[in-house]
């Protein structure tokens, strides 16, 4: 893991003139430092580092988007019942699935770091990451009672018909 993540990459564009035997023509390009990662250095020794890829943060950032997203579908919902006024919201009720999802997302680095210190070798951040962001979120979609809802049909726009008469 720790090999694959360090290694340079080949330029593109140096492959592409390499093909074309154009090597002569276009200067030797730099090597990239692919995938993005960021390095933090060790708190115990100066030459050790602990790294944080792309994935670590794109993927959960997908799901910390998504709901994002159903929290402000779910907002609509409420404003636009016709009903009249609905009850007041429990405690259970005001938290947020994106703030239950970010305080997980926190507490999966902070794990992922604290382990990867304690046993000084590389560990896979998403290994801890998955976890904490998920399990929040089933169980508060499960508290809630919007798990199924969640997962079968998510933003479903109420459709008014354009023909209307008033």
């Amino acid at each position: 893991m720790v090999k694959v993540a360090t290694r340079p990459a080949e330029n593109p564009v140096g492959m592409f003139a390499k093909k074309l035997h154009l090597t002569g023509l276009v200067r030797d390009a730099p090597k990239l430092s692919l995938p993005g990662k960021l390095v933090f250095p060790s708190m115990q020794n100066s030459s050790h580092f602990s790294m944080l890829g792309l994935g670590d943060i794109v993927m959960p950032g997908l799901l910390l988007c998504f709901v994002l997203r159903y929290d402000a579908y779910k907002k609509s919902q409420m404003i636009s019942v016709e009903t009249g006024v609905p009850p007041p919201p429990t405690y259970v009720q005001r938290l947020t699935y994106f703030h239950c999802s970010l305080v997980g997302y926190f507490l999966g680095l902070l794990t992922a770091t604290v382990s990867s210190e304690v046993f000084k070798a590389a560990q896979p951040a998403l290994l801890y990451l998955v976890p904490f962001t998920l399990l929040p979120l089933l169980t508060m979609a499960y508290l809630k009672g919007d798990l199924r809802r969640m997962w079968h049909e998510p933003f479903l726009a109420n459709t008014t018909p354009k023909d209307v008469d008033v």
